[in-house]
């Protein structure tokens, strides 16, 4: 059982789908066979907006925070229990500092119960309930860790550990649910005969195979994933149809979107630095239905087309003064090429885009750029969206034993054009286009105060591009000047 834990740990392929990394261990108490670990984190937030791209807000301080308190429990055979209970909220919330606020911002961030060499079967875990699952890098499925409220998902997980070789794991999650609880759960009734009857029904599936070089004599990872998701109904009630390209309601529809992606990160071993290379890519296809009866485009079928790709080099130098590492990469993310018929549009499902795009957040988050979940699962998809290409560089070095400093430059602009006076994508009627959005700079430092607690500022400065105006409601910069602190235990 151990050896099998083991593997999977080091193998560091999906760590948040075997365990969350959260938290570090404080304590172990033995209460007869069962050993309880307690941990937790506290992490507070300071962060100022000069300017908003968008909303024009600015001149703002704000803090937030995390708390999270992590159990863990190893029972008898091969059998653990985690809970990982979090509040998370904003200072002042609920008149706090006026009178008795209180909070509403608890939640059960994980609470899954893991099982190892199930029945008896060597190299097989089981993981199932409230988890974070982080696939690869999180391009298209993570946990967002930068947020303060995190994601994770409900589903259960079955890995098979090949050795050296890699990891086999399967994921079911429900993303959201139709139906009540009572005594029991209620399965509600989809959208039926044009009536709206239940909220959306939606699922997520993965298949995932995901590896090291090493027993082939190189360093690095590969990773081969498949994911299907299947909205219905309500989040899908704005799908438009309508081949003169303009908006006619919205339809509920039945959707079915699958993505294949791929990655290899191969890295080699020199004796002046560790080179790294990073090329993956996605593909993507599905369909949705109009589900409306009393719509004149029931039964009509639109189809997805997206794809994504990435490719970047770099080197860590670690015997050179401050150890600096550097990288240089060029994302595509598909657009539309008019607003009219199939989707082309890539859309990313879950991932921890802060990661990638920018931690401004200004580009993932925006709706008319990124077929992503802005404020649903899947966005209006009458607005066609025009895609994103970020050309990017990082550069990160270590001055001090105990301080760490980062610099990220980004280059955006769509990979379709789009209409500068309405910022969606071209149609015919076109009178000016562009695709420029603009730069990114993204500066950070890190100081470990001690072995749990480390403190970083930094100051992430978006520059949109004019004629990105009507994308981004605005092309004054945005300047976001933040402090942390993270304590873990």
């Amino acid at each position: 059982m151990r050896k099998a834990l083991k593997a999977v740990t080091l193998m560091g392929l999906a760590a948040a789908l075997i365990a969350p990394a959260a938290t570090v261990k404080a304590a172990d108490m033995d209460m007869g066979s069962t050993k309880v670990t307690i941990g937790g984190q506290l992490r507070e937030r300071l962060e100022w907006y000069a300017n908003e791209v968008g909303s024009g807000n600015g001149a703002e301080l704000g803090g937030t925070y995390r708390a999270r308190l992590r159990i863990k429990a190893e029972l008898s055979d091969g059998v653990t229990a985690v809970f990982v209970p979090q509040a998370v909220g904003i200072w002042g919330e609920n008149g706090q500092g006026l009178g008795l606020g209180e909070s509403t911002s608890f939640t059960m961030h994980e609470a899954y119960m893991l099982l190892a060499n199930p029945f008896g079967i060597d190299n097989v875990i089981v993981k199932l309930g409230r988890q974070e699952v982080n696939l690869g890098n999180q391009r298209l499925v993570g946990a967002v860790g930068w947020s303060q409220a995190g994601r994770s998902l409900d589903g259960i997980l079955v890995g098979y550990v090949a050795g050296d070789y890699g990891l086999a794991g399967f994921f079911y999650g429900k993303l959201n649910d139709v139906g009540k609880q009572d005594a029991w759960f209620r399965p509600g009734i989809k959208y039926e005969n044009g009536t709206e009857n239940a909220d959306a029904d939606i699922d997520l599936y993965v298949a995932t195979w995901q590896g090291k070089f090493k027993p082939f004599g190189v360093g690095g990872t590969y990773e081969l994933t498949d994911i299907y998701v299947n909205p219905t109904s309500t989040y899908a009630n704005t799908l438009d149809l309508n081949k003169n390209g303009k908006p006619d309601g919205g339809h509920p529809a039945d959707i079915n979107i699958n993505t294949l992606y791929a990655r290899v990160t191969p890295t080699f071993d020199t004796d002046f630095a560790k080179i790294k290379l990073n090329l993956e890519g996605a593909i993507q296809n599905g369909n949705a239905v109009v589900l409306d009866t009393n719509s004149p485009d029931y039964g009509k079928n639109v189809d997805f087309s997206g794809y994504f790709f990435s490719v970047g080099a770099g080197a860590d130098f670690d015997q050179v003064t401050w150890a600096p590492s550097v990288f240089v990469g060029y994302d595509y993310y598909s657009g539309d090429k008019d607003n009219k018929g199939d989707i082309d549009s890539f859309w990313s499902v879950l991932p921890t885009a802060h990661k990638w795009l920018g931690h401004a957040d200004v580009i993932w988050v925006n709706r008319d750029l990124y077929l992503f979940n802005g404020d649903g699962l899947i966005r209006a998809m009458s607005d066609r969206s025009p895609g994103v290409e970020d050309l990017y560089f990082k550069l990160h070095v270590k001055p001090l034993e105990k301080v760490a400093l980062g610099l990220d430059l980004h280059y955006f602009q769509t990979a379709e054009d789009y209409d500068v006076e309405t910022g969606k994508v071209k149609t015919a009627n076109t009178k000016k286009t562009s695709d420029d959005l603009g730069w990114e700079t993204d500066l950070e430092a890190k100081y470990k105060y001690s072995k749990n607690l480390c403190f970083s500022i930094g100051w992430d400065h978006f520059d949109p591009d004019s004629d990105a105006a009507k994308i981004f409601g605005g092309d004054k910069a945005e300047d976001h000047i933040w402090a942390q602190a993270d304590l873990k235990f």
